[in-house]
């Protein structure tokens, strides 16, 4: 599942880098599962009794944004059902969602945007 691909100390350290872009950006109200910030609201899908929390959550005076760090995963469904519901939650608050790509990962990420048709800005993570 997702969740597993959230652990470790390689995600750990991809997190830190994308706060730290993040927060050089300008956003503020910035909310990940980092110590020393807020936990991210969670969503969920009632139909399908899952919980997705962001990787970040940030403001500016333009709206809320998602950002998400992808990973190859096999669990391609929940990882578009995240996404999808992540970009339609950010669009209603005027922001949108941002996926943070590390390198090796962004054929992977780009196919998955176009096969499924997910709104959604790349962003390389270095």
């Amino acid at each position: 599942m997702l969740a597993e691909a959230r652990t470790g100390e390689k995600y750990q350290e991809l997190l830190e880098k994308a706060v730290q872009m993040v927060e050089s950006r300008g956003f503020n109200q910035i909310r990940t599962q980092l110590d020393g910030y807020d936990q991210p609201q969670p969503f969920s899908q009632k139909k399908e009794d899952i919980t997705y929390v962001p990787d970040i959550s940030a403001s500016n005076d333009r709206g809320k944004f998602y950002f998400e760090i992808a990973q190859k995963t096999e669990d391609v469904e929940h990882l578009v059902s995240k996404w999808k519901l992540l970009a339609t939650v950010a669009s209603m608050k005027n922001g949108g969602l941002n996926i943070l790509v590390p390198y090796g990962h962004n054929r992977f990420t780009q196919d998955i945007l176009d096969n499924y048709n997910i709104s959604a800005n790349l962003i390389k993570l270095n």
